[in-house]
């Protein structure tokens, strides 16, 4: 989603794709150009074969096949991912009550290790010698079943735009279109407040999708971002406790995070022009960990930082973190 226009592009739920989002922002682009032959209405979210089909027409996309790119999306990590959770699935199915606290394995047994990346992943370790399938009593990250990135940019004049892109949640309905592609909800990027004054603003959200999506949680954040007295790290961690307190009876999965950046611009009087004076970033989260990024044009290298927190799993509570650079002090 574009900020300065308010274009936006979308696909879900599209098979055979290395990168899907390169998909969406051409729907976003083209979304600019106004309509098309006979007065027709470009689209902004495409799915399925559908969207792969538009994707070829247009150039965007290689010839392959959907299972040539699927030999290359689909990882040994995913794999064992996918045995384990089918596995789970399969149990509760006979009745065994598997839990996410209990990770079952085939054949073997399984282990859940931190990489030195900081992303949570499964080995194999020796199987029973049976060939039977073994139900484990661990303590399971729910960070390693999410797979969602999101990315919000600044230009030096304060333009913001901002997108994400997910795998998912395990063990998916064919078809679903989760978080990551829905209008409002994913992704959020606008420049000005809701009563026509400045304010560039972008929004990535990631976690329980159908927990966030219902509360239009990127949207919302922005906007209340953009009301608040406290600033946004108290405008996203408020949005996102009433939106996990409005659906905890219904879900138990109630681990969520959003990154949200907020651009300060001043006018240049010698030119009459905007030029961007400030950035701040903040993180809301509700999750075990939630991991950010971040790399101006006068750094060196990109920072990074996996943000932990000491709570229960599930708990209501919400994490927070913010950092304001001030481009001046920066130069």
């Amino acid at each position: 989603m574009d900020g300065h226009s308010g274009a936006f592009g979308a696909v879900g739920a599209v098979p055979g794709l290395r990168n899907a989002i390169e998909i969406a922002a051409h729907l976003a682009k083209e979304h600019l150009e106004g309509p098309q032959l006979l007065g027709r209405i470009p689209p902004i979210f495409l799915v399925g074969e559908g969207a792969r089909e538009w994707a070829l027409s247009k150039g965007i996309i290689s010839q392959e096949s959907s299972a040539e790119v699927d030999k290359w999306l689909v990882t040994e990590r995913a794999k064992e991912q996918w045995f384990i959770y089918k596995a789970m699935l399969d149990d509760a199915k006979r009745g065994g009550g598997s839990s996410t606290d209990e990770l079952p394995s085939c054949p073997g047994t399984m282990h859940q290790s931190l990489a030195s990346s900081g992303e949570a992943q499964l080995f194999p370790e020796k199987g029973n010698g049976n060939g039977s399938m073994e139900i484990l009593e661990v303590e399971v990250n729910k960070d390693a079943i999410m797979d969602t990135v999101g990315a919000i940019c600044v230009d030096s004049l304060g333009h913001v735009a901002s997108g994400a892109s997910s795998g998912g949640i395990a063990l998916k309905v064919k078809g679903r279109v989760g978080l990551a592609a829905m209008y409002g909800c994913g992704c959020w990027a606008d420049s000005k407040g809701p009563f026509g004054a400045p304010f560039p603003v972008g929004c990535c959200v990631s976690g329980a999708g159908e927990n966030l999506m219902r509360g239009f949680a990127a949207r919302e954040c922005c906007l209340s971002s953009s009301l608040s007295q406290a600033g946004p790290t108290s405008a996203c961690t408020k949005i996102l406790k009433a939106i996990l307190k409005d659906r905890a009876q219904e879900f138990e999965d109630r681990g969520s995070g959003v990154l949200l950046v907020q651009a300060d611009i001043h006018k240049e009087h010698s030119s009459n022009s905007e030029r961007l004076s400030a950035v701040e970033l903040v993180a809301a989260y509700s999750s075990s960990s939630f991991g950010i990024g971040y790399y101006g044009s006068s750094m060196n290298r990109p920072k990074v930082s996996i943000l932990s927190s000491s709570r229960a799993t599930n708990s209501k509570e919400v994490d927070h973190f913010g950092a304001r650079f001030d481009l001046a002090t920066m130069e």
